[in-house]
């Protein structure tokens, strides 16, 4: 990758992940990156969405290399920038992480340290390699829409918990007691629904809770929901849990940090690139924690397209 003096990077600050620890940490972070010799231009990401435009402008200003300091919804906006812009292909932006965020699921999969020095010090490295990315098409208010995610998607049940998820944080909430409030709080409220799923042409038509779509294997913070992901394989792992009542989630609570919970006979396992999924009321989707509404969505895999920095020594590797 070169010496690091001879490149220019963006770095993209969300101030508000982590709880406001983005705002906090900023001068820590900014320190750092000065103290490990890196070049690089400051954008502070201010509403949501920002990221996305920020990351778009910044590869049309000829930036190849950014590093997101913030958490998986903020990298999901700057991989949304990345494939929507149509001036660079996108494998050849390079994006690390700085991860400031409550859940940092993406980082688990491929060996990043949750700790600021160490984590630039892995970016000072520059190991890359190439993952897959999913694309979500749907429609919104009769208006074809495509989005694009980094780690895990989910449907049903799963959806619900984001958007609960999100509704916590924005009260300051945070830490595992989160996920497990809005796992609780989501439970009591949500109906299985008849869905409709296509996984790479096989059909199942079934009462279904959620379905989970892994390029990476974590979510929810730090729940190993596709424990079989591998981010550069060309498949996403499809996770399907269909009708288990509280006494099944509570039986599998230790299982879904584990991934021993896919032994559970209403549990399955798919490897796919192509999944539909529809249901007679439509469904509630989210990528990367990211809300996308109730809908019918076609979820394509598009094979080792986004070139990130990596731990080669921790990369699928846990404990």
């Amino acid at each position: 990758m070169g010496k690091q003096s001879e490149i220019k990077w963006l770095v993209i600050l969300n101030p508000h992940a982590g709880s406001g620890r983005g705002k906090k940490d900023r001068a820590e972070i900014v320190k750092l990156l000065t103290k490990y010799g890196f070049q690089f231009k400051l954008a502070v990401s201010e509403y949501p969405k920002h990221t996305i435009q920020l990351t778009t402008q910044a590869i049309e200003d000829g930036f190849h290399n950014l590093i997101i300091a913030g958490g998986d919804g903020t990298l999901n906006e700057a991989v949304n920038g990345i494939f929507s812009q149509k001036v660079c292909p996108p494998e050849k932006i390079t994006i690390g992480m700085i991860p400031v965020g409550t859940g940092n699921d993406w980082i688990k999969t491929f060996g990043i340290p949750n700790e600021y020095k160490s984590a630039i010090k892995l970016l000072q490295k520059g190991d890359t390699m190439r993952q897959d990315v999913g694309r979500i098409s749907f429609t919104e208010n009769e208006s074809a829409k495509t989005c694009y995610f980094a780690n895990m998607a989910g449907f049903g049940f799963d959806a619900m918990v984001a958007a609960k998820t999100n509704r916590l944080k924005d009260k300051g909430r945070k830490g595992i007691m989160l996920y497990l409030q809005a796992l609780g709080a989501s439970f009591l409220k949500f109906k299985t629904a008849k869905t409709h799923v296509i996984i790479d042409g096989q059909e199942i038509d079934e009462l279904i809770f959620s379905v989970s779509i892994g390029i990476g294997k974590f979510n929810g913070g730090g729940m190993m929901q596709a424990p079989g992901a591998v981010p550069n394989n060309g498949q996403f792992q499809v996770t399907i849990i269909r009708e288990i009542g509280l006494f099944g989630i509570l039986q599998n609570l230790a299982g879904l940090y584990s991934g021993e919970f896919v032994k559970d006979p209403r549990v399955s396992t798919h490897d796919a690139s192509c999944v539909v999924i529809s249901s007679a009321h439509n469904i509630a989707g989210e990528a990367d924690g990211e809300i996308l509404g109730d809908n019918k969505f076609k979820i394509t895999l598009l094979s080792q397209k986004l070139t990130v920095i990596f731990n080669p020594e921790k990369y699928l590797k846990f404990g």
